[in-house]
């Protein structure tokens, strides 16, 4: 797929606390990956290797983990990995949608010589194959493909998350609703649109022109009339992470096997910055069940059902349940944790009790001591 480009546009949305220092993009799941190794994976899977990585604000996270795109072998001299901070000029210094963020890439984009983009709006968990994407938009000569899931049986607060879809019988786009109160439909759009590039300039420049900063409202929904645009049905595990629930729960999912052997698929890999530190060391009254247990961990006390990052210290008798722990954190000798998330470097003191539930996980903020 050397005749597509790839543009990554992070969500501006916020989870406090653990999105006060990165985006969504930068966070941390499943313990050792990020967010953006999906679809960064996910290209670079497809072939595609002229990929951007789009910024507005608190990107330094996102920075130092894809740098020069070494792990998804997009360390080229020549396309490869192109962090994007946007030309305020083009903006006149303000960012208030993805529209704007396209029009601050603008030169890249004009740049650059595929004939067709895969653009990613948002936070997404997924392994998909996007050369089918790109077999299906071909065969609809469409001028824009929505990647969308059916989420039929799913409560209507968590449809009211995305934007839906309504299609025909031959998968033709009829009608477009972004986060509905009432949703209509049960057909997710997960943020991935296929176009050519020359449409997608077209689109930059016209909504630019008229004021407009949102690309699906101002851009897809309002051209249904005009253009073909078709979706394209995923039927794996999908899902995109747009608050403090969705993340905790994509965390926990890993957990189990299913989860694990259709995201990290050996065929299809996921990839992501590796560090090498020492190997997790467990004591002698250690007790750990059901856990992602990242490099370079000391664990001495009872951890269930946990996702820890690098480097976290659990001493004796303290008990960690149900838990997402983040890099360097430390959870001293009798602390009793669950449903909570910490952000790297929490520090949490003998005899402290923490107790969340899974619809509102307890959330602390890097650096903590408590």
């Amino acid at each position: 797929m050397r005749d597509t480009m790839g543009i990554i546009i992070p969500v501006t949305e916020k989870i406090p606390p653990i999105t006060d220092i990165r985006s969504i993009a930068a966070l941390p799941i499943a313990g050792r990956y990020r967010i953006i190794d999906f679809v960064l994976s996910n290209m670079a899977n497809a072939g595609i290797v002229n990929v951007g990585v789009a910024t507005s604000s608190q990107y330094s996270s996102l920075m130092d983990h894809i740098k020069s795109g070494k792990p998804w072998d997009l360390d080229r001299k020549k396309q490869g990995l192109n962090i994007l901070p946007p030309d305020l000029e083009r903006t006149n210094g303000t960012i208030k949608g993805d529209i704007d963020l396209l029009n601050g890439i603008r030169n890249y984009i004009s740049r650059s010589h595929q004939t067709y983009v895969i653009m990613s709006l948002g936070a997404g968990v997924y392994n998909m194959d996007f050369t089918k994407v790109m077999d299906a938009h071909r065969e609809n000569q469409a001028d824009i493909t929505i990647v969308y899931k059916d989420m039929s049986g799913v409560e209507e607060s968590e449809l009211s998350r995305f934007m839906l879809i309504d299609v025909d019988g031959e998968n033709r786009v009829t009608d477009i609703e972004v986060k509905p109160f009432y949703p209509k439909t049960a057909n997710a759009g997960l943020g991935i649109f296929v176009m050519e590039k020359a449409l997608l300039e077209s689109i930059i420049d016209e909504c630019s022109a008229r004021g407009d900063h949102d690309f699906v409202k101002d851009a897809i929904a309002k051209k249904l009339g005009g253009m073909r645009i078709f979706g394209y049905k995923y039927d794996g595990y999908a899902d995109i992470v747009d608050s403090m629930k969705a993340y905790y729960r994509n965390n926990m999912l890993f957990l189990e096997e299913s989860m694990r052997k259709e995201i990290f698929n050996p065929k299809s890999p996921i990839y992501t910055k590796t560090k090498d530190q020492t190997p997790a060391k467990y004591g002698e009254n250690a007790e750990v069940t059901n856990c992602f247990v990242s490099d370079g961990c000391v664990i001495e006390g009872k951890v269930e059902n946990c996702i820890l990052s690098r480097g976290v210290r659990i001493d004796k008798n303290a008990v960690v349940k149900n838990s997402i722990i983040m890099q360097g954190s430390v959870i001293e000798e009798g602390v009793e944790l669950d449903h909570v998330v910490f952000d790297k470097e929490v520090h949490i003191t003998k005899g402290r009790k923490l107790i969340g539930q899974e619809c509102y996980p307890l959330a602390i903020a890097k650096g903590t001591i408590i």
